[in-house]
């Protein structure tokens, strides 16, 4: 007897539905560690993050101060200033020191956390075939996705630079146009306006690039799903998603560009809160520095940011389940199709 091999739900049943449907019921039936391992998540964020900001605010503390003292000796004489003037290079060497900082505990988290979400699925599955029917342990969890993080972690860092490849050249794309070494082809004015050569090189072909580094990046965000369930290494958990998602190329990015929309306009809603931490932060800060309005603007700038990147894995945590679930539909979909095929020749 041959045919595809089942797909369990969490209920034992298989789960032909939708893989969106699949991951929903999982995340709501194991809220527990999928959402726990989401808070330690942005508890860690906010330690290690914003243990980081407050170093470059300390380490920028005289700079601050001294732009406002002369801002306001400019004013006070009646005289035109600049913000920053004197200290905007070496704020900038701070900036340049603090984001790769922040960018290496992003990524860092992002692993840890898909890695525990694929561990949810499989324990999910395991409960439904076997006899043990204990629920899984934010301890357990965090048990069995140790051994993943590192390899995870790999896969993070190259599938982030696989998808730098095709935003540097379309941003590549843009500087030419904008330097005007493309041949017929000049930046819009005022006075002229913007022709078809320059719609379809410095507005459509980068946003093409950008669109197919986006199906690029999509292909390689089932791989931490394949390393927990393969327990392979990161170039093969890579090599193994791309060869999944070859013949689902559309369903695949439609699902994770769902999984992107949903979580973008979350972004933009937890960033819409933070302008209220922000207010309160502002206040603070004013109070603090006796109205020095030159850190606190940039304080009350990068707070609502900083609110929705810590709260975010909330919403990051249903998409690793979701991620997961599309592993887990593709790879049972790849063994029908092989079976099929071994059926076919016998």
């Amino acid at each position: 007897m041959t045919g595809d091999t089942p797909v369990l739900g969490p209920d034992g049943r298989t789960a032909d539905g939708s893989v969106v449907a699949d991951g929903l019921r999982i995340t709501g039936r194991e809220r527990r560690p999928v959402f726990g391992s989401a808070f330690l998540v942005s508890a860690a964020a906010l330690v290690v993050g914003g243990g980081i900001v407050a170093g470059a605010f300390a380490v920028s503390w005289g700079l601050f101060l001294e732009a406002g003292r002369t801002a306001e000796g400019s004013i006070a004489n009646e005289e035109s200033y600049v913000a920053y003037i004197d200290q905007w290079d070496a704020l900038v060497k701070v900036a340049f020191g603090v984001y790769p900082l922040l960018g290496l505990v992003a990524v860092v988290l992002i692993a840890w956390l898909l890695t525990a979400q694929a561990v949810t699925v499989a324990h999910v599955r395991e409960r439904a075939n076997g006899p043990d029917g204990a629920a899984l342990t934010l301890r357990a969890l965090g048990r069995r996705t140790r051994p993943h993080v590192g390899a995870a972690f790999r896969i993070q860092l190259l599938t982030l630079a696989c998808a730098l490849v095709p935003a540097l050249a379309g941003l590549l794309v843009l500087a030419v146009v904008a330097m005007e070494k493309v041949p017929g082809v000049v930046w819009p004015t005022y006075h002229d306006p913007a022709t078809v050569q320059f719609v379809l090189v410095g507005r459509i072909l980068p946003v093409a690039i950008w669109a197919l580094g986006l199906v690029l990046l999509y292909r390689f965000l089932p791989a931490t799903a394949v390393r927990v369930a393969d327990n392979c290494s990161a170039t093969a958990a890579m090599r193994r998603s791309w060869t999944l998602t070859r013949t689902t190329r559309l369903r695949t990015t439609g699902i994770c560009l769902s999984g992107s929309v949903a979580v973008t306009l979350a972004f933009m809603v937890l960033k819409w809160f933070g302008t209220y931490v922000a207010h309160w932060a502002g206040l603070l800060m004013l109070a603090t520095t006796g109205d020095n309005v030159w850190v606190t603007g940039v304080l009350v700038i990068i707070t609502p940011v900083a609110v929705a990147l810590v709260l975010l894995p909330l919403v990051l945590a249903p998409m690793g389940v979701l991620l997961a679930c599309l592993r887990e539909r593709l790879d049972a979909g790849g063994r029908g199709a092989r079976t099929r095929s071994g059926s076919t020749t016998a």
